[in-house]
């Protein structure tokens, strides 16, 4: 079974950014209208996370009204809605939503800090905006809200 799409309107960034980095295809643009994000949600089959009540009646059933503003909570709420067990770190880029794809470390020579260069030896790139990633503090914090999640979800 393939894991649920997801957009998120204005409100809810940080959740839209959180799910990307637990490998979630989520789209998220701070400028996109509501007529917007429902012609998308219909056109790529897409679940529609809002805090907006009227949003989300216009969605029939294929959106998720988020109930708090703590995006521990929110992250919980659409795990244990939707189900979601499997999450794959690093698969898709915080900033643009793009597949993130490891590539050598030899070809970010020069691009990554020189003491990341020197310490990590795993680097992606996303194909959408090119950002380079890699494993670095935030990791942590990551697996550690997975965890936490996971425990209070099964």
């Amino acid at each position: 079974m393939k894991p649920p799409k997801f957009a998120a309107d204005v409100m809810v960034g940080t959740l839209a950014k959180w799910l990307r980095l637990l490998g979630f295809d989520t789209f998220y643009s701070n400028t996109a209208e509501d007529d917007f994000l429902v012609e998308l949600c219909t056109a790529e089959d897409r679940i529609l996370l809002t805090p907006d009540g009227p949003l989300q009646d216009r969605m029939h059933g294929n959106a998720c009204f988020v109930t708090s503003h703590i995006l521990d909570e929110q992250l919980a709420q659409v795990i244990t809605r939707y189900d979601l067990t499997r999450f794959n770190l690093p698969h898709r880029c915080a900033v643009c939503n793009g597949v993130l794809n490891e590539i050598a470390k030899a070809e970010v020579e020069g691009e990554a800090p020189p003491y990341v260069f020197k310490t990590v030896d795993e680097f992606f790139r996303c194909d959408g905006c090119g950002k380079l990633y890699w494993e670095g503090t935030h990791v942590p914090r990551i697996r550690s809200v997975i965890e936490s999640l996971h425990n209070n979800n099964h």
